[in-house]
């Protein structure tokens, strides 16, 4: 027997061989045929045939099993949620509102443990929204409420324990030109121009200085507002700021710019560059007409006698918010007397008091010594002590004695820095162009 062409047709039927054994096959063959063990070796390569054969067939076995799970997964059905959501009114607090929409004992619990770090729920704010994810057993999977313009808290359960986030929400933002005429208000003509109720709001507290818009707006009076158009993921949003306004007749023409300084310092200001702000608010609610004046001698719907009114009345509705006029320092909150029922007295330094009565019902945190900002919500509108119907009953005293709020002529707070007023000035006239060549509705991108 030739064992050289033995050998080589050997090699060539177990190439699946290590190569140890392909390179030494000759010497090994001959000692094989020598012993007549071949058929030994020939059981050792159909074994090494054979585990190649399992290897590669559970290969391909696992990759198929594996296709078949990512399929079937694409057909799970995800559990879908019951979203509830609310718009936070005045004087709610969490817990209440929470329990009401169906947020058990513990739950409520946790969820303001969890949120401490990143926010401290006890702060959230009238008009603000909170939605709340409910799996179909009823039990909170998630919660989330807009802290800011452009943050959101969201807690989610993850393993039986809540897990709170601060997650900022980039905008798109597109500018919007405004323009439009008043016919009766400034409100019916701005939601007939295309404003929102925030962006009209906005717009009344920017001129609230210099302009009572409930009192003094004429028919035939003009405005122009450039302000942002916000979008989030293609959809749009709640607006952003206003950018410039203007408001008036030809003879007479409020206006506003927006601008924050290189230190972080924002405000509106005139085109002079002085702060449109004043020290005090010229009403501090949304009223809808004023049923006394100020007077020395006013005939009493009640006692039906002569006496002097120091104060404004303001109609409103009642539980309509009352703001603070300026900053200060809360002195009493209480009831005051049977004549004029919850009041409010505020210190603004050491020259003024403003003093608010006949209110429904003091805004959470309002108590003596408590500090207030200007435009803060401090009551509520009501009847108490002696009164014909829902009113605020206003009054002011410089240096002890009673004025008249609406005839006081009060100093605006610092202009722009000087250091500051060529960079105001190119961003204004920046502003002012787009107002000059930018057509009502266009959106114009980037600023």
């Amino acid at each position: 027997m030739d064992f050289r062409n033995l050998s080589s047709a050997f090699k060539k039927k177990v190439l699946g061989l290590p190569r140890i054994f392909q390179t030494n096959l000759r010497d090994a063959a001959k000692i094989v045929f020598r012993k007549g063990d071949f058929l030994k070796w020939l059981i050792i390569a159909l074994v090494f045939l054979l585990m190649s054969v399992i290897i590669v067939s559970y290969q391909r076995a696992t990759l198929a099993y594996i296709q078949s799970s990512v399929s079937r997964s694409s057909l799970i059905s995800w559990p879908e949620y019951e979203v509830k959501e609310h718009k936070i009114a005045p004087g709610e607090t969490f817990s209440n509102l929470a329990q009401n929409l169906g947020l058990r004992g513990e739950e409520i619990s946790e969820i303001i443990k969890a949120s401490e770090e990143v926010y401290d729920l006890a702060k959230i704010k009238p008009e603000t929204g909170l939605r709340v994810f409910f799996n179909e057993r009823g039990d909170c999977k998630r919660l989330e409420y807009r802290i800011g313009e452009n943050s959101l808290l969201r807690l989610r359960k993850v393993r039986d324990k809540f897990i709170a986030q601060k997650i900022e929400t980039p905008y798109e933002i597109e500018l919007r030109l405004v323009r439009g005429e008043i016919e009766e208000s400034l409100y019916l003509a701005a939601r007939e121009a295309g404003f929102c109720d925030k962006t009209i709001m906005e717009l009344a507290e920017i001129f609230a200085w210099d302009i009572d818009f409930t009192y003094e707006t004429q028919k035939g009076d003009k405005f122009n507002v450039l302000y942002e158009k916000r979008f989030l993921n293609g959809t749009p949003a709640s607006p952003g700021k206003v950018l410039a306004a203007s408001y008036g007749a030809a003879s007479d023409i409020y206006w506003a710019i927006y601008y924050k300084d290189p230190e972080g310092k924002e405000d509106y200001y005139d085109l002079e560059g002085k702060c449109l702000r004043r020290q005090f608010l010229r009403s501090p609610l949304q009223y809808k007409y004023i049923s006394s004046g100020y007077s020395l001698r006013r005939f009493h719907p009640v006692w039906k006698i002569y006496t002097p009114h120091r104060a404004i009345d303001f109609a409103a509705s009642c539980g309509t918010p009352v703001a603070s006029v300026g900053a200060g320092t809360v002195s009493f909150a209480g009831w005051k007397n049977n004549i004029y029922g919850n009041t409010v007295i505020i210190r603004h330094g050491s020259v003024y008091t403003t003093y608010y009565s006949h209110l429904s019902a003091f805004a959470k945190g309002i108590k003596s010594g408590a500090r207030v900002l200007q435009g803060q919500v401090i009551g509520f509108v009501g009847t108490t002590g002696t009164s014909t119907g829902c009113h605020l009953d206003y009054r002011m005293k410089k240096h002890g004695a009673y004025v008249n709020p609406l005839t006081q002529k009060f100093p605006k707070v610092e202009p722009v820095k000087e250091r500051y007023l060529e960079d105001f000035d190119a961003k204004k006239e920046e502003v002012l162009d787009l107002l000059r060549t930018t057509k009502s509705y266009e959106s114009t991108k980037g600023y």
